[in-house]
This record gives C-alpha cells, structure tokens and sequence, in this order.
C-alpha cells in the first residue's frame, strides 16, 4: 500500500480537489491521502498540519529573506520531512503537487528482493544552480544522467532512504537538515547568472536531490518508469488566454504540443479544467499540471505569492 501526500496553501486552491480526486481514481494500492496545510481546506483528504513541522515559514524567511520564493522553498522541505513529522504513513509515499492530476491508472511502487522500488518519472530539464545546490548539501552528489531530470512533479519517497539522506547531510552540516538545506542555498552561486538573490533564480530542486541520491546510492531501490506527462499546460482555460499561451504545453520531453484545436467558453474553470484533462487522457497523456504562475502570468503570480508571504509573517 502507498499513501500520498500534497502539500498546498490557500492560493493553489483551484486544482487541489481535482488532484485529490484523480490520484484516489489513478493510483494503484493507494491507502490514504493527505494534504499539508495552514489550515484545513479540504474535507477529503486527512490533513498534516503545518504546525507540526519542527520550522515555520518565517524560519525558512529569515534565512533566505521574504519574498515571492519563500512560499517554494517552504513546500520543498515540508515534502522532505513527512517521514520526520508522521510515524504513522507508509513506508513509501507518492508526494505531489497540488496542481498535478494523473490521467490513468498506475503503479508507483513494486517488491523485490532488495526490498520497495519505486517508480520514477523522468523529465528533460536541465537547471545548473540545482545541481550546484546539491553538491553543496551532499559532497560529491552530482547528476547521475545528463539525459534525465527528477522533476516531473511528483515523486515516490521512501522512509528509509530519506533517513539515511538526512544522516548524511545532518552529520556533515552539523545542524537540522532543513537548515543545511537553506544556508547551501545562500551566498554566490557559479551557475547563478547576474541577480543572485532568491528573488531571481531559483537553486534547489526537492526532487532532483532525491532522484540524484537514489540513482548514485540506491539504484536498486528505483526503477526509470517513463510516463507521457504534460508538465505546464499552457492552452485556454476559462477565457484566461495571455502570451503564455501561443507556445503550446509543455512535456516532459520537452516539446511543446497543442491538446485542443479549439477552445470553447466555459462556465467555471473547474470546467475548463474536466475539458483539458479529457483532452489530455484522449491524446494519450497520463499526467497534467495546470501550474498557477502560467495561467495567471508570472508577475501577478509573483505579487500574490509576495502578499501571502508577508501576511502569513505577520500572522
């Protein structure tokens, strides 16, 4: 059995009863699902409160600053610490993103000899500040494959794993994982071209960590099981059609493809959501992400993500 986690806070809310519905409907063995939270903002799922999480988001604030990327780093590390924080889930758990929605139905886990393997999904970005963040945190940690990414927007964590993965960095850093997860992000970055504050780019990557550390230290631990996934839905929805939308989404091939030839009026976005995702299942896709910053466009995102900072510091 496998149990999934979603992190999420009440400005993704759009997506996050979808992603819910079709991980209960698409996993395979699935036993619960739980969303991490502020507070409670759904009743189908059980809820992992952020207070039990041994760092708050003014924790993460005031050693990287407070700013439209806090919010990002802040869900990287309450993904990392489930195990930390909940005794009671499985020993492998699907965590996902809360604007993620599988497509089909799926296997995340296997038995053999050595033990649960977890399937993983692979995608084509190539990000250079991740990797460098990575060989910061773990010495001598660096990608495993220059053909494939870990990010795909979900990911199969396993308890013992991450155990050892947070020794390690713990005994090397001398400090709560979360912290060495934080400093190794400040100061100047090789990769980092021009601003280098944490406004501008970003330099860690949850899921590129754990995909990196299970292919050098755990390959029989893991299995490369590639999906057809959408990684940024870029068409119409809800009338909501900027710039953005001309290139066509984004998969993890990294091609740019068009999964509608027209796009009709829609009453609700939840319904233009149900179109895409029908669309998406028919052309054979087995995941898409309808990511907010692109269907609301970066520098709104950007300002709302800034907002939600700062009251929740207030708070």
């Amino acid at each position: 059995m496998i149990d999934v986690i979603i992190p999420t806070h009440e400005k993704d809310i759009d997506t996050l009863e979808l992603c819910i519905k079709h991980a209960k409907e698409s996993v395979n063995n699935i036993r619960s699902v739980y969303v991490i939270s502020r507070e409670r903002l759904t009743k189908n799922a059980e809820w992992i409160k952020e207070s039990e999480f041994p760092f708050t988001i003014d924790d993460v604030g005031n050693i990287i600053g407070k700013h439209w990327r806090t919010c990002w780093y802040y869900q990287q590390l309450l993904k990392l610490y489930a195990f930390r924080v909940r005794q009671d889930i499985t020993d492998a758990v699907l965590l996902m993103d809360s604007d993620t929605v599988f497509l089909n139905k799926m296997d995340f886990i296997s038995s053999s000899g050595a033990g649960v393997v977890a399937m993983f999904n692979t995608g084509r970005e190539n990000y250079p500040p991740y990797f460098e963040h990575m060989g910061r945190l773990i010495e001598g940690l660096t990608r495993q494959n220059i053909d494939m990414s870990g990010i795909t927007h979900h990911m199969v964590f396993q308890r013992d794993i991450m155990k050892h993965l947070f020794n390690e960095v713990e005994t090397a850093h001398g400090c709560p994982f979360w912290e060495a997860f934080l400093k190794t992000t400040v100061g100047h970055y090789n990769s980092v071209i021009g601003d280098q504050s944490h406004e501008g780019q970003g330099r860690a990557s949850e899921y590129e960590i754990y995909f990196n550390y299970c292919l050098s230290k755990f390959p029989n631990r893991m299995r490369i099981r590639k999906l057809n996934s959408i990684l940024a839905y870029k068409e119409g929805l809800g009338g909501n059609e900027n710039e953005s939308f001309h290139v066509g989404s984004r998969t993890n091939d990294d091609q740019h493809i068009k999964t509608m030839n027209e796009y009709p009026e829609f009453d609700t976005l939840e319904e233009s959501f149900e179109y895409a995702i029908h669309n998406s299942r028919e052309l054979g896709y087995d995941s898409v992400t309808f990511q907010k910053h692109t269907r609301q466009g970066i520098e709104e995102y950007k300002k709302d993500s800034e907002n939600y900072i700062m009251e929740i510091c207030d708070d």
